[in-house]
């Protein structure tokens, strides 16, 4: 089981109305799973650009092996 901490974070109203929204409509179980699935997205986007700069290819060649090693480093 991955080992979770809790964190506090300060957001505008607005992003927690469409985080409700997300939930109600049964996207995502509960707040923190949104969260969670967006801040891996965001990491695995950004980790995506930046390999693709330092190997100068275009992101979708990098995508598969920057995916396996994202997989490898954040859940191993």
């Amino acid at each position: 089981m991955i080992k979770m901490k809790l964190i506090s974070v300060n957001l505008p109203e607005s992003y927690l109305k469409v985080l409700e929204i997300l939930v109600v409509d049964g996207k995502f179980p509960n707040r923190s799973e949104a969260i969670r699935v967006a801040i891996r997205d965001l990491i695995k986007t950004e980790y995506i650009i930046e390999e693709s700069v330092n190997r100068n290819i275009a992101p979708s060649v990098v995508e598969s092996d920057v995916e396996n090693e994202i997989q490898n480093k954040l859940f191993n």
